[in-house]
């Protein structure tokens, strides 16, 4: 639920008789008549209160003596941009009236600072006094911005470095045209609260992240200097506690303390060490400069942040202590804009109030020793770690934890669950994260694999054959790895072939050696001719327990029907790679990912490829040929030999599927059509990706007809999306990747030879909006000359209109929520330079791309089986934020108008009408 505060300002109301700046009669409707001479209303709103945490306030909106700042901008042609020259500014404070003699909040009400810069000419600004208001000029467009800064616990009104809490919001821009009544600003959190609370009977006393390597070593969590030293408390190795600090450490390096908000792009900025140290007042902390040390985003490199910033720090605020840092990296580095984690093995320390020792006044003292926490041991009420994957750092999260003793022991509760760990346990609970892989004996492994062929043997002759294979567990994976590999089946049972003999004039309804004499498993060596050898007896048949333990991996083939042979199915053991597709049906059977899945870092073989190294043509023995749903759901920590999740492919189809690791990851190395029948070489749809990649993170190879649908890569790459093709369509899909070579592609890297027909003309190569729909990349921002850039296609400048969505732009146009300089509504021709036509045109891009899926799922299937992308891109719908856009479960609708894909002016219509 949003909390709405109202905010009335004073307007310049003019006649109806004004003119506007081309001369024209302003005309208003009676509506519009009846609102001269009134006060213009802002009513302010919190997006999300810190979401997924406990909020600081109960209806987590605002706090008396808050500080909002609001902007105001005139536009001289309706609306199509905005004239900075115009800007101006005045600064509100949230004042509380409450009933006499109690703490009963009658009302709240913006007013004017006094005191405070406010600014009526950019680069000029004047002292407020308490009647100073915003005013605008009826009959102009005119839009609206607002930055706003926390006053928890007075923490603005005391100013005190031990009280400084930086929690900063910003709200969109907002565009009206007057008279009018209501201007809505809704703002959102931009920093990331970690925040400690104390469990009855305990009060906390300061908290800070663990930085020494013996914070790493110590198996016991919270205990005595002198009992850490000893030998039996070390629960790691020093080569394992120093690797554990270094990657806390090279986290905690890149954090900042936020000081301010920039309200051209929306980003946090931050300060310098020395300006913290000498500053005593941080009430007026948004009056500084850069002059006096405050450090905007993209200024410093990784090293200057490291060693000149301020590292964010616990303050008490409202008996909690909370540390408010800028979510994402400020470096002018390769990794600029990207999201910040702590990883799971961080760990924070605490003290304590020792309510029994204090000074001679009463006063309690801290605790004589502290207590650390590990992000690695909380887990929720069922066991499960709640940070397996460390805790990322978002704009307007709020993590929260209840710390203090609890029955003797100190005891962790997370604020969004029940439980909590023992921190003081005799054996500690410091323990190394390595996860051993499942082992189980190979008769109790492939069960889903024959499970799923089994039941769907037809029952008569009307049903069809396609059985749905479902993947559960880590050891189901595993399986279907060494399935499509190869590797289930086991030296000896290569060497020792079974032969059936069955009785063909009989049922097969009684397939149990035991009663059936007439169908048994022999080795091949004693049958000739479909009969035993005279010199072998019946009794020498191989029982199914012999051949389980040998490791014969028997299941129930089916046979499709023929000329010459109804369907049937018989008893059958795997002796090969199972592709997942049946040439006797002429099938692709889909896997199916049921669930999240954390691999563990294991090394794990390529899917499809025994050895990713080996090329196409050496390779070809085992490829997969089915098709691979994840459902949507995520596997992490990937770790696969070579680099590569599907090695080679053969007309398959991955879809839906989320890919998470810091393991070098590319989703496929090759894949070519091979059905005459299907003629496509791969499907690729609705594939998010976040991982380092050192080739090219879609695919390496394509060869006939494919599709790239929907796929976000977010990370460091070598290559562009797609390494080369010869016959691809590519919908919706985001290159967020920074490192790419200079003058290279970041869509596809180049055509294949003579594969010129998804340019057209030939002669221009320019790409054609039926192959090429609403696809994004980023160029490299750092690049010292025009030559060295990153284009979309190979080599091929980027000489394309803007329509055809395929461009680069800076990170944090693609990042923003929407184009502010524009209103969704204005068609592309009225643009006016080229500037706005190429990089800041009409609609968000998510928006462009959900547009494009919804077309693809609609006609650009081409195939029997509908490959559908079963997810769409949602971002922010507040203010700033660094994040790229999300895939998240549900197909695109284009019949919603707010999530931009119709309407009276929907420049994507015109794009097709015009292309």
């Amino acid at each position: 639920m949003k909390i709405f505060k109202i905010l009335w300002m004073g307007l310049a109301m003019l006649s109806a008789a004004a003119c506007s700046d081309d001369s024209d009669e302003l005309l208003l409707t009676p509506q519009q008549a009846q609102l001269l001479g009134r006060g213009v209303r802002f009513t302010t709103s919190m997006a999300d209160p810190f979401i997924t945490r406990a909020t600081y306030r109960h209806d987590g909106s605002f706090n008396e003596g808050d500080m909002m700042t609001i902007y105001r901008q005139y536009s001289h042609n309706a609306g199509i941009d905005f004239d900075a020259s115009t800007e101006a500014y005045r600064v509100y404070s949230l004042a509380t009236k409450y009933a006499t003699g109690t703490s009963f909040a009658l009302e709240t009400d913006w007013r004017p600072k006094s005191g405070a810069w406010g600014s009526d000419v950019p680069g000029t600004k004047f002292r407020q006094t308490d009647a100073d208001s915003i005013t605008w000029e009826n009959g102009k467009t005119v839009r609206f911005r607002a930055w706003s800064r926390s006053n928890l616990a007075g923490a603005i009104d005391n100013g005190s470095k031990e009280r400084y809490y930086p929690d900063f919001c910003v709200s969109e821009w907002v565009t009206v045209s007057g008279p009018t009544l209501d201007i809505p600003l809704t703002l959102k959190h931009q920093g990331c609260r970690i925040g400690f609370t104390q469990k009855a009977g305990n009060e906390l006393k300061r908290a800070e992240i663990c930085t020494e390597v013996e914070d790493y070593l110590w198996k016991d969590n919270a205990d005595s200097a002198k009992h850490d030293n000893s030998a039996q408390e070390h629960g790691k190795s020093m080569e394992q506690a120093i690797r554990e600090r270094d990657s806390v450490v090279a986290v905690y390096n890149q954090m900042c303390m936020p000081a301010g908000i920039s309200v051209s792009n929306s980003l946090l900025s931050t300060m310098k060490q020395s300006l913290y140290k000498k500053t005593e007042n941080f009430s007026k902390i948004d009056t500084l400069t850069a002059a006096d040390g405050i450090i905007p985003f993209d200024s410093l490199s990784a090293d200057d942040i490291r060693d000149s910033v301020q590292r964010p720090l616990f303050t008490h605020i409202d008996n909690r202590l909370y540390m408010v840092t800028i979510p994402y990296n400020m470096s002018t580095d390769s990794h600029s804009g990207e999201t910040l984690r702590l990883p799971a093995c961080t760990r924070f320390r605490i003290w304590l109030y020792d309510v029994n020792n204090g000074d001679r006044a009463g006063t309690p003292g801290e605790e004589g020793y502290y207590h650390i926490l590990s992000l690695a041991d909380i887990k929720d009420q069922n066991g499960r770690k709640l940070f397996a994957d460390g805790l990322e750092l978002k704009p307007g999260y709020s993590y929260l934890f209840s710390v203090g003793y609890h029955y003797k022991n100190f005891t962790i509760t997370p604020a969004d669950t029940f439980s909590w760990t023992e921190q003081d346990a005799e054996n500690g609970t410091a323990e190394d994260q390595a996860v051993e892989r499942p082992d189980e004996p190979d008769s109790l492994r492939y069960g889903w694999w024959k499970d799923a062929i089994r039941k769907a043997i037809p029952k008569d002759s009307y049903s069809k054959y396609d059985p749905q294979f479902h993947i559960k567990t880590v050891a189901d994976f595993i399986d279907f790895i060494d399935l499509v590999n190869g590797t289930a089946v086991n030296d000896y049972v290569k060497a020792n072939p079974l032969t059936l003999l069955i009785d063909p004039t009989r049922t097969f309804n009684d397939k149990n050696p035991a009663t059936n004499a007439d169908y048994r498993w022999y080795r091949s060596e004693y049958v000739s001719g479909g009969k035993l050898l005279k010199s072998v007896n019946p009794a020498d048949s191989v029982t199914h327990q012999f051949a389980n333990e040998k490791g014969y991996i028997f299941y129930d083939h089916y046979h499709a029907a023929n000329a010459d042979q109804a369907a049937y199915s018989r008893e059958d053991y795997l002796k090969d790679s199972y592709s997942f597709f049946d040439e006797g049906v002429s099938r692709h059977f889909t896997v199916w990912l049921d669930n999240d899945l954390d691999l563990n870092d294991w090394e794990l073989a390529t899917i499809g490829d025994e050895d990713p190294s080996v090329r196409l043509t050496n390779s070809a023995s085992h490829p997969f040929r089915g098709v691979f749903d994840g459902q949507l759901h995520t596997l992490r920590n990937v770790n696969m030999k070579g680099g590569y999740l599907f090695g080679h492919c053969f007309d398959t189809a991955i879809r839906n599927l989320k890919i998470e690791t810091t393991h070098n990851f590319m989703l496929l190395n090759a894949a070519e059509a091979r059905d005459t029948r299907s003629g496509y070489g791969a499907y690729i749809v609705g594939i998010s990706i976040k991982a380092p990649s050192g080739g090219n993170p879609i695919a390496t190879t394509l060869t006939g007809s494919s599709y790239v649908v929907g796929c976000i890569y977010e990370g460091r790459a070598g290559g562009a999306m797609v390494g080369t093709a010869d016959n691809l369509y590519m919908y919706a899909n985001m290159m967020a990747a920074t490192g790419l070579p200079h003058n290279t592609g970041a869509l596809l890297g180049r055509y294949a030879s003579g594969a010129n027909q998804f340019f057209a003309p030939q002669t221009d190569k320019k790409v054609t909006w039926g192959r090429f729909m609403a696809n994004y990349y980023l160029m490299d921002r750092y690049s010292s000359s025009a030559s060295e850039v990153v284009h979309a296609v190979g080599t091929i400048a980027d000489d394309y209109r803007p329509q055809e969505y395929i461009r680069g732009g800076l990170a944090w146009v693609l990042k923003a929520k929407n184009d502010n300089m524009l209103s969704a509504e204005v068609p592309y021709e009225r643009l006016t330079t080229e500037l706005m036509r190429k990089g800041y045109y009409g609609l968000a891009p998510w928006k462009a791309m959900n547009y494009a899926l919804y077309q693809y799922n609609l006609v650009g299937n081409l195939v029997s089986e509908a490959h559908n992308c079963k997810a769409h891109y949602v971002n922010d719908n507040v203010g700033y934020a660094h994040t790229f856009p999300r895939l998240v479960p549900g197909e695109p609708n284009s019949d919603q108008d707010e999530t931009g894909y119709r309407g009276k002016y929907n420049q994507l219509n015109l794009l097709e009408q015009n292309n």
